[in-house]
């Protein structure tokens, strides 16, 4: 009997392919098994052992699983994606009152009433004729400030702004200051955020040096209220700086920081506005 020369071909590895279609994973498998050619030979052929995944091997082929239909959103909050700078006074208003219920929901509607920020005490930005860039905030604060000229005259009260610029970031400050850098001939401005300053240092800094204005971010804002190193009674104007982050989202957007901006306003700028003492503006 003349010796068979067998040519067996090596089992293919199975494929596996991940298709991400709402976030499952869909695996097609494709496996080939191994084939003996005998030439001249009577013998049966015999198949070259291989690793086999016994639940393929009584379901040869996977069937794909069935897209889940996508789940239904919400429906989506006008106030979400609008300019509010650009809005007249009455949707402003209305967006505070929103923004408020979001970033307070265990208010009870008395402490809401309470903590209203008065339509009458908002800055109407639709006489400002410039855009709100950073070059044209110094003029946003002398249109906002009664009896603006007082800007240029050193003050005689310690540790008592005109205005505050409230923003969400450190970082935003410091963009914000650099702009209102026309004012510091008169007076320095109150620099109030974390992160580059301790509050030790500011609060020594509101003891000795008289300002105008300052800018800050709402937490530092409030300590310093609470604890009496800022004062609240000379101030005019509190102007809320709405600028996007990279990820477009706004200081009424950011939940951990709205949280102290209402907390802020409702506390220590609401009671100034009912009384027509301050003036709150979105720029």
């Amino acid at each position: 009997m003349s010796d068979v020369d067998t040519k067996k071909k090596q089992a293919s590895a199975d494929d596996f392919e991940d298709d991400f279609v709402e976030e499952e994973a869909i695996i097609y498998s494709d496996n080939e098994a191994a084939i003996s050619d005998d030439e001249g030979a009577s013998a049966p052929l015999k198949r070259k052992p291989e690793a086999v995944n016994q639940d393929n091997a009584e379901e040869p082929q996977k069937k794909k699983k069935k897209k889940q239909p996508k789940k239904k959103r919400g429906p989506i909050n006008p106030f979400d994606t609008i300019n509010i700078w650009q809005e007249n006074v009455a949707v402003q208003a209305e967006y505070l009152q929103d923004r408020q219920k979001l970033a307070l929901p265990k208010l009870s509607a008395v402490e809401l009433e309470e903590q209203t920020l008065p339509e009458t005490q908002i800055v109407n930005n639709e006489n400002f004729k410039q855009e709100h860039t950073l070059e044209a905030l110094p003029n946003y604060i002398k249109f906002g400030v009664a009896g603006h000229k007082k800007l240029a005259k050193k003050p005689t009260v310690l540790a008592s702004p005109v205005a505050l610029i409230v923003t969400h970031s450190a970082i935003r400050a410091v963009d914000l200051c650099r702009a209102l850098k026309e004012f510091a001939a008169t007076a320095k401005i109150a620099k109030l955020f974390a992160k580059h300053f301790k509050i030790e240092d500011q609060i020594w800094f509101l003891e000795h040096e008289s300002i105008h204005m300052g800018v800050g971010t709402p937490n530092r804002l409030q300590a310093l209220v609470e604890q009496g190193h800022l004062k609240l009674d000379n101030l005019e104007l509190l102007v809320v700086d709405t600028e996007r982050n990279p990820k477009k989202f706004n200081i009424f957007d950011l939940q951990e920081v709205r949280t102290d901006l209402f907390q802020f306003l409702g506390k220590h700028i609401s009671p100034l506005m009912k009384d027509g003492k301050a003036k709150i503006g979105l720029f």
